[in-house]
Order: structure tokens, then C-alpha cells, then sequence
């Protein structure tokens, strides 16, 4: 044979060999740093959806690949992901790839300081992410759970629930958001966070600070969103839920996904009840939590018009009803008390809906044309020996047309800008004008400005026009330095502010049977009582100033330290007042004014340490200086000390894990949940509290999940202060499934 044609002929023959037989494709992963080599690598083929993972000694093996060329993506926990690797594969091929270390927090896109996409290492507004495996390591099932970690935030219960104070605002101040659309439920204050479910929540992101110049009103103790999953496409799977633990509290819930090509759907649902606690039975009244049972329903459909047109639908619904015993001490005559035993109930229903139309041209220019509307239906009962006393009906009505799109204007410009429309109705028959709408018109710019690789300024202003209370503008300014990839500086000062609620205006409660009446700020006028030389404000808009400055240092996979220092100065904050005794008010006549100024000011720092690939730690400690201008006291409710800290550990080879965590507060300024009348005594303090808390579960290869949670290991409880509830344990499983791919 003539030695010319061997080789084109071994060539052919080889080819045709791999083309049936498959080629191999193998290599190594290290770390571009350190130069070591990575175990656990998930390297996906895109052509093939194959997915395998590097060794012990970080090399990979992919065999009986047909010859051609694939592209590769390498991910790891800790790591950039790859840009797409492109490799010719003939015969046996070897290619060792690079994985540059990320910053402790991993590369989450978020949306919600900026209402423009960010990596989360590099968004120029300082935010917090609770990621969903914050919510499975402390087995949290209900927003307020979730929030326990975040540094910063702490969940009170009172009348409203479980509301969240941040950075000392109050929760009344902080604007809760369920895929950047405003949730609504203000019956007493503040949005019950409780209420929230969390089966089909992807991460909370949280911005403190004000919120004002992108959300307008309610957000000038900052923002709250809470992000749902996206319907996945070309995949259909299901994940079950269930726990059952102290005070026969029972927790089922139930996922389904189903996706095609153009279409997925996603629908959810989860029932919690409990028979609630009462810790000292010595009292006729509750002394702890309710009966509850509560149902979440949620359904969400997303459809691709096009390459660049997307629609989403989407719906919730909540039914929860309360019941717990009242009791209430009235002096009758000198020598003599009486009291009387009531029996509350409470019904709650939620009903949001929404539509958004989403438009993407390339990476330039983006839209989103949303519709939303949402319902809240509250109803009270007491009831004295089965006997109806009393009911309280109150109907919230909230709905939204609005506008946004991020323009880039080179590579150093960034324009967001949008314009929206509110309408707000309350109905109640503790209103004294059912028929004061609020109507508002907004609109918005923030413009983002990269001058440098590593400075980043980013400017916005908001006009907003109230039917109530006329205009308000609201500027603000951020500011990020990152002189390298480990150490970055962020700035931010702005203004915030908050309406009158339709409550505050024109709320009439006349309690005469507990001997107080508490009237809002301009319904005053149809009291018929003399207070003569007496002087009712009309209600102004609630003003604040924020700011903030902090300092992030991050070392590759291994930690992450920040330390913030804030400051919030607010004016014109609204509260009732007492101002007079008339008959039959024994306890008073009391009106919503503007009465107080306020400042809150601290320090946070957090650290985030990796010992590991199976064990890491978050340590955060604030301290918070809080006081009333007007009295020169410590505002109710905020502890100055407040330190947090979570362990995680997962041992792969044995699927076993858990999280070790807990929290302190020192003492704070203490009111009673009810505080109305009779508390103008000299101030009193709650105690100082520790909590310690254990996760520990157990995974299998099948998507099977079970686990045991243990709360409250001290068994520290505190009846007087609302310290509660004491040890608690539950057990439950949890199994995903994918049943079409």
C-alpha cells in the first residue's frame, strides 16, 4: 500500500470509529488562584443536557461523545460560572479548565434597590438576600421565619401579627412587596408576615434604608420583596411538604410545575393549623397564640410571545381564621371589680391578582407593563357566653397601573425610569366617610453612572401626587467603590416618607364599654364633645432622612466581613394621642396626630466564614441607638443589642446535615400588646432574651427528605413581655419529583 494514503486512511477510519463508538472527553478543574484542584465541579454538556461531576482529585470523564464540537459549562458552590467552553472532541480529548473564586455571596441576580438587574456582589445598593437555602437550613416555612437570620430585622408580634422592624423603623413604615407588587392588610398596622407561605418562594430580597424614590409611600423604613419562582420551561415536576409538631401544629403543602416549550405553570397550596398555647392558665384570657388555621393558594402561568415578548399571569389567595379569649378588668365602684371574659374571633382573607406584559431587546432595553389588583378582607367578633357583643368589618382595596424599563446608554449608562397610578380604598364600619379614596400618580428616573470600572453612582428623584395630601418629591443617592474584586465601600443618602393611611384619617373606634374612643387625625371634627381651646393639626405627610455607609470585605470562597453604619432621622410621625376625659371616656379620647420626631442610628457587622465545603458559619451583631426627640426615651420595642448566628454543616457522603442557630436581644423600652389607655405610667423594660435553636435532616437519592426541628432549646419564656413560645418540637419530609423532562 502506498505509505501516502495510511494516515488519510487511519484519519477517516478513526472518525468513523469515534462517530460510532463515541469519543472521551477528560480534563482537571482547579482554582485560578490557589492552583488547587476542585472536587464536586458540575460540568454540563449544552448540546447533550449530560451533567458530570469531577472526583475526589477534580478530574471529570465524559465517554461515548460522537465527534463534533460542544459547548461547556462548569459551575461550582464558591465560583464564577465558566463563559461557555468550546471543544473539538476527537478520539480522546483533554481540556483542564480555570475557576476563578467569587465573593462569599454568590452571583444572585437582584432586582429590588434598583429596579434594574444586578449581581448581587456588584449592585451599587447595599441588599440582603434570603435565598431558599436559608429558608431549608432553619426548616422555615412562613416569611417571618425566614427573616429571623437577616441582620439588621427583627420580627415583633403584636395586634397586626408578626411584622418586621428595620434598622428600628417600624414595620407600619417598611413597604412589603410579592414580586414587586404592594401587599395590602394593614388592619392595625402593619402586613402580618406570617401570612406569607413559603412553598414557592425563590428569595426575599431586602433594601434598608428608604425606599421612597422607586416605591413611593410606606417605604421609608425600606423594602421588603418577596420573589416567587418563575414557571420553569421544558420541565414538569412537584415537591411535597409536610410537619407536624408542638401544639398540634400540622404544616402540609403541595408544589406542581408543568413546562413546554412556550408555556410553564406553576401551581402551589399549603394549609397550616395549630390549637395555639396558652402559658399560664391562671388568667381567663390567652396567654400566648391563637387558634389558627390558615390556607395559601397560588398559581402562576408564563408564556413567551416571542424571542423578545413574554406574558405572565398570576394569583394568591389566603383564608385564615383566628380565635382566642379576651379578658378585661373595669373598676365597677371603689371596692369592687368586675370582669369580663370575651371571645375573639378573627377571619382573614387576601385575594391579589396580576397580569404584566415584558419586552427585551438584547441587553439594551427592557419593559414591563403591569396591571395588579389586590383585596383584603378582615372581620372581627366578640362574643361574651356565646352571646354577640360586637363586630368589626374592614375591607382594603388596592389597585395598580404601572410602567418601567431600563434603557443602557452606552457601557458607562444605565437609565431606569417609570410612571404608575394607585387606587386605594378602605371600607369599615369604623370609618367615619367610607367613600376617601386615595388616588396617586408617580413617576420616577434613576440614572446609573459608571465613570470608572470600579466607581458606580447611581442618582434618582420621584414625584408623586397624592388625592389626600397633594405632591411630594423624593431624591436619594448611592455610591459603590470597589478598588478590587475582595473590597468594596457603598454610600447612600436619601429621603423618605409615608401618607396618612385612610385609617389615620377618618378611623372612629368608640370602645365605650373599656372607656376610651380613638378618633383619626380629620375625623375629629364629627366628634360630638367639647374641647374647647384645644388644637387638632390637620395630618401631614411622615418625612424622613437616611443614610448609610458600609465597608465589605470578602477573601475568595473562604469569607465575607461588612460592617454598615447607618443613620435615620424621622419627623412628623404619626400616633394617637390622649386629650381629654370626658363621660363616658374614663380611659380617654385619643386622636391620630402628628406627634412625634425620632432618631435611629447604628452599627452592623456581619461575618460569613467557610471552613469548609460541608461546614460554614454567619456571626452578625447591630447595635441600635433609638430615641423619641419629643421625651428623650428609647423608642418602644428595640432592643440596642442584637447578635445572631447560624452553623451549617452537610456531610455528602452520608446525606446527613443541620443548622445550629440562635439570637440575643438586650433589654428594651416594653409596652403591652394592647396599649390603649392606661399605660401613661413611668416607663417599664423587658428583660434581656436568648434564643437557641437545632435543624438537623436527613437526604436520600430518590428527592426524599426528612427531618427534625427542635426550638427554643432554654425553654426561655417570659408571659409578662410576650416571650414565647417555649421548646417546641416538629418532625416531617419533604420529596421533589420530576415526572416529564
Amino acid at each position: 500500500m502506498n505509505k501516502k494514503l495510511i494516515f488519510p486512511i487511519v484519519l477517516i477510519f478513526s472518525m468513523v470509529v469515534s462517530s460510532v463508538w463515541g469519543g472521551e472527553l477528560t480534563g482537571r478543574v482547579f482554582d485560578s488562584e490557589t492552583n488547587n484542584l476542585i472536587k464536586d465541579v458540575n460540568i454540563k454538556i449544552l448540546e447533550t443536557g449530560k451533567v458530570v461531576t469531577t472526583d475526589k482529585r477534580g478530574i471529570y470523564d465524559v465517554k461515548n461523545l460522537p465527534a463534533g464540537r460542544y459547548h461547556l459549562l462548569v459551575s461550582h458552590v464558591g465560583y464564577d460560572v465558566s463563559d461557555t467552553v468550546a471543544v473539538e472532541v476527537f478520539g480522546i480529548k483533554t481540556l483542564d479548565i480555570k475557576l476563578r473564586p467569587s465573593p462569599w455571596v454568590l452571583n444572585d441576580v437582584v432586582i429590588t434597590g434598583t429596579r434594574s438587574p444586578h449581581l448581587l456582589k456588584d449592585v451599587p445598593v447595599q441588599t440582603e438576600v434570603v435565598t431558599k437555602r436559608d429558608f431549608k437550613r432553619v426548616g422555615a416555612t412562613t416569611v417571618d421565619e425566614a427573616l429571623t437570620s437577616t441582620i439588621g430585622v427583627n420580627i415583633n408580634e403584636d395586634l397586626s401579627g408578626q411584622g418586621a422592624t428595620i434598622r428600628g423603623i417600624q414595620g407600619n413604615r417598611v413597604l412589603v412587596l410579592v414580586d414587586g407588587e404592594r401587599a395590602v392588610g394593614r388592619v392595625r398596622g402593619t402586613i402580618d408576615l406570617s401570612q406569607y407561605s413559603l412553598n414557592n418562594v425563590k428569595k426575599i430580597e431586602i433594601v434598608k434604608g428608604t425606599g421612597s424614590t422607586l416605591y413611593g409611600s410606606d417605604a421609608m423604613g425600606g423594602v421588603i420583596n418577596i420573589i416567587t419562582e418563575k414557571p420553569a420551561m421544558h420541565v414538569s415536576k412537584g415537591n411535597i411538604y409536610f410537619d407536624y409538631g408542638s401544639y398540634r401544629s400540622l404544616n402540609p403543602s403541595l408544589d406542581l410545575e408543568y413546562g413546554n416549550k412556550r408555556t410553564g405553570i406553576n401551581l402551589g397550596g399549603k394549609f397550616y393549623s395549630t390549637n395555639g398555647f396558652d402559658l399560664d392558665k391562671s388568667t381567663p384570657h390567652t396567654n400566648g397564640l391563637e387558634k389558627t388555621d390558615r390556607w395559601n393558594f397560588n398559581g402562576k402561568i408564563r408564556h413567551k410571545l416571542s424571542d423578545k415578548w413574554e406574558v405572565t399571569t398570576s394569583g394568591r389567595y389566603m383564608d385564615e381564621n383566628k380565635n382566642w379569649i379576651e379578658s378585661e378588668i373595669v373598676e365597677k365602684n371603689v371596692l369592687e371589680d368586675t370582669t369580663y371574659v370575651y371571645n375573639d374571633e378573627e377571619i382573614n382573607k387576601r385575594y391579589e391578582g396580576s397580569t404584566s406584559l415584558q419586552y427585551l431587546s438584547g441587553d439594551k432595553y427592557s419593559m414591563k407593563m403591569n396591571v395588579y389588583g389586590t383585596y383584603y378582607d378582615h372581620t372581627w367578633n366578640k362574643y361574651s357566653k356565646s352571646f354577640w357583643i360586637d363586630t368589626s368589618k374592614t375591607k382594603d382595596e388596592f389597585f395598580e397601573a404601572s410602567y418601567d424599563a431600563n434603557y443602557v446608554i452606552g457601557p458607562k449608562h444605565v437609565a431606569t425610569y417609570g410612571i404608575n397610578y394607585n387606587y386605594q380604598n378602605l371600607k369599615s364600619t369604623e370609618l367615619i366617610d367610607e367613600s376617601k379614596a386615595d388616588k396617586s400618580e408617580a413617576g420616577y428616573l434613576q440614572y446609573e453612572y459608571s465613570p470608572l470600572k470600579q466607581l458606580n453612582f447611581v442618582m434618582g428623584m420621584r414625584y408623586e401626587h397624592h388625592s389626600s395630601f397633594g405632591g411630594h418629591f423624593n431624591p436619594s443617592f448611592n455610591v459603590m467603590y470597589q478598588p478590587s474584586e475582595q473590597f468594596k465601600l457603598r454610600g447612600f443618602v436619601g429621603k423618605g416618607f409615608r401618607a396618612p393611611s385612610i385609617k389615620e384619617q377618618y378611623f372612629i373606634f368608640d370602645h365605650t364599654a373599656a372607656g376610651y374612643i380613638v378618633y383619626g387625625g380629620s375625623a375629629i371634627q364629627y366628634a360630638n364633645i367639647n374641647f374647647s381651646g384645644l388644637d387638632f393639626k390637620k395630618l401631614k405627610q411622615e418625612k424622613s432622612v437616611n443614610g448609610s455607609v458600609s465597608m465589605e470585605f470578602s477573601y475568595g470562597t473562604i469569607g465575607l466581613h461588612r460592617l454598615t453604619l447607618f443613620y435615620n432621622h424621622l419627623d412628623d410621625l404619626i400616633d394617637f394621642t390622649l386629650i381629654g376625659f370626658p363621660d363616658p371616656y374614663w380611659r380617654g379620647v385619643y386622636v391620630y396626630q402628628n406627634i412625634e420626631s425620632a432618631v435611629t442610628k447604628g452599627i452592623e457587622w456581619e461575618s460569613r466564614i467557610r471552613f469548609s465545603h460541608a461546614m460554614d458559619l454567619s456571626v452578625s451583631y447591630d447595635y441600635l441607638y433609638s430615641c423619641n426627640l419629643e421625651t428623650h426615651e428609647r423608642l418602644i420595642n428595640r432592643p440596642d443589642h442584637t447578635l445572631k448566628f447560624f452553623l451549617t454543616g452537610y456531610l455528602d457522603r452520608w446525606g446527613v446535615g443541620g443548622t445550629f442557630w440562635g439570637d440575643y436581644q438586650s433589654d428594651k423600652l416594653w409596652v403591652p400588646r394592647s396599649n390603649t389607655g392606661g399605660n401613661e405610667g413611668a416607663p417599664e423594660y423587658a428583660p434581656h432574651r436568648t434564643r437557641f435553636n437545632l435543624n438537623l435532616f436527613k437526604r436520600f437519592e430518590n428527592g426524599l427528605e426528612t427531618f427534625v426541628r427542635l426550638e427554643n432549646l432554654l425553654n426561655e419564656t417570659n408571659i409578662t413581655y410576650g416571650y414565647w413560645p417555649g421548646f417546641e418540637v416538629y418532625a416531617g419530609i419533604k420529596y421533589g419529583f420530576t415526572y416529564k423532562k
